[in-house]
């Protein structure tokens, strides 16, 4: 195996197989549960080669790899037995996890481990359309083609079935069989239901109410049915499989194992269809609209900051593994009014970091640490993957750290005040810059957005050339030294 050392240097690290509850990977991470942090060796494991980082957020502790962490995960779950799937697919033991945890690293870790199998394949599809995109600002007429109905198809059939995607995902973690998610998923965009709510309503729920007004499209059961087209919807999809989740354990304890294999599944379709029509999607979407309000609300008082403050903090956020929370926001306001203005403001965090990356590429006098830090970081940043800079670089560089996150957060309030808005979601970093393209095309938002990348990047290079290449601690020795 060729990540095999690494591997058993970590299992060591953590405190061997026995200390893992489960583990999964993200972009860059090794993320365990761990029954016992304390026999954890945090200050071993960063001193290990081939791990940059280790991080303890969101209930979770993150050993940082880099972009290989795929590899190494395989390896690891092979040498340590771990499931590969242990994440998504093994509940939690309350016993040994969650009663370690505050509220909020629940809900950070709960969106986490729903969001990190299915952002991949949305970033993927996102990043096609967001090219379609590109092509037809500069060639209107190939949007009336038969190529590009089907190349549209193959990028947006991920955000068009998002409802089923997120049912599967959450199924995963909730512990309810894929199959049966995903049905319960679809129930939310069956075609029929949504030709109902392209036509005329039979009444009215709160009328005149903005918030909570709903039209309703007859009764089941004499409850009314209040309609909504879920599709890009986040939200339904979690709470309604946490219910069918509920369901089907009980129907599974309590039915004769003779008819259970049938109607533990019978009862688990009926009844979460109908309480995720008539009651959880109908509330859950009013909650989601509410954030939305509130979101442009915020960024209605004062753009200019508030992209500052997002740009600036955002790549503190992705350090810490505490961006989760804020990613499924940006779906929740395109779902809500068809693009998102909070997911601007970070876009200049990648290029900032970039530039970091490219000065001191430049200016590092060191060939070995270019070949293996400085570039593979400057490359992925390039990509969107922030965090073999974050912590190969930027962390290591206290006053570099903050000058970039700085450069962000001007780059942000750029953004911010040119009205700049994600339209499609895509690639991440410079590549998913034809995410920000308009249904009408090139705009001031998205000029806006591309300079204020542009500056932040610059400024960011420009910090490396005042600021030197040398780390605090070597920056330290000299001092002792002299």
């Amino acid at each position: 195996m060729k990540y095999e050392a690494l591997c058993n240097q970590v299992i060591e690290g953590v405190g061997g197989k026995d200390n893992v509850s489960d583990v999964s990977h993200c972009v860059t991470r090794l993320r365990f549960h761990l029954k016992d942090a304390s026999k954890a060796d945090t200050e071993g494991l960063k001193a290990t080669k081939g791990v940059i980082d280790v991080i303890q957020a969101a209930g979770q502790y993150q050993v940082v790899v880099g972009p290989q962490v795929e590899g190494i995960y395989n390896d690891l779950c092979e040498i340590g037995g771990f499931s590969a799937q242990a994440a998504l697919d093994v509940n939690e033991d309350p016993s040994l996890v969650d009663e370690k945890k505050d509220p909020f690293s629940k809900l950070l870790d709960l969106i986490s481990s729903i969001f990190q199998p299915i952002l991949g394949v949305l970033m993927a599809g996102g990043f096609i359309v967001s090219i379609l995109s590109l092509i037809c600002a500069f060639a209107p007429e190939f949007k009336g083609t038969t190529t590009y109905t089907v190349l549209y198809a193959c990028g947006y059939a991920a955000f068009q079935f998002f409802p089923i995607i997120v049912a599967w995902s959450a199924g995963q973690r909730f512990g309810l069989k894929p199959v049966l998610s995903m049905a319960i998923g679809g129930i939310l965009i069956y075609p029929d239901l949504i030709t109902m709510v392209g036509g005329d309503p039979t009444g009215v729920l709160f009328e005149g109410n903005p918030l909570l007004q709903a039209n309703v499209y007859g009764n089941v059961f004499g409850i009314p049915l209040v309609l909504l087209n879920y599709y890009l919807q986040v939200l339904p999809s979690i709470p309604i499989i946490w219910f069918a989740s509920k369901v089907h354990k009980f129907f599974e304890g309590c039915l004769p194992e003779l008819i259970r294999g049938i109607f533990a599944n019978v009862f688990t379709l009926l009844l979460s269809g109908l309480a995720g029509l008539l009651i959880i999607g109908p509330v859950t979407t009013i909650l989601a609209n509410a954030v939305a309000v509130g979101i442009q609300s915020f960024l209605a008082i004062s753009p200019i900051l508030a992209g500052f403050i997002v740009g600036t903090f955002w790549s503190l956020l992705v350090m810490f593994g505490l961006h989760w929370g804020i990613i499924p926001l940006w779906f929740t306001e395109m779902a809500a009014v068809g693009y998102s203005t909070l997911n601007p403001l970070n876009f200049a965090g990648c290029g900032a970091i970039m530039g970091a990356c490219l000065g001191m590429v430049l200016k590092c006098k060191d060939k070995e640490t270019n070949t293996s830090l400085n570039i593979p970081a400057l490359i992925s940043s390039f990509f969107g993957v922030a965090e073999p800079a974050l912590y190969g670089i930027l962390i290591p560089r206290k006053k570099l750290m903050w000058a970039t996150f700085i450069a962000s957060g001007i780059g942000g309030a750029i953004a911010g005040a040119c009205g700049a808005k994600w339209y499609n979601p895509g690639a991440n970093g410079w590549l998913g810059l034809p995410c920000y393209i308009g249904p009408n095309g090139i705009d001031a938002g998205f000029i806006g957005l591309a300079v204020g990348g542009l500056i932040a990047t610059a400024l960011s290079i420009a910090a490396v050339f005042v600021l030197g290449t040398k780390s605090d601690a070597e920056a330290a020795k000299e001092k002792t030294a002299a």
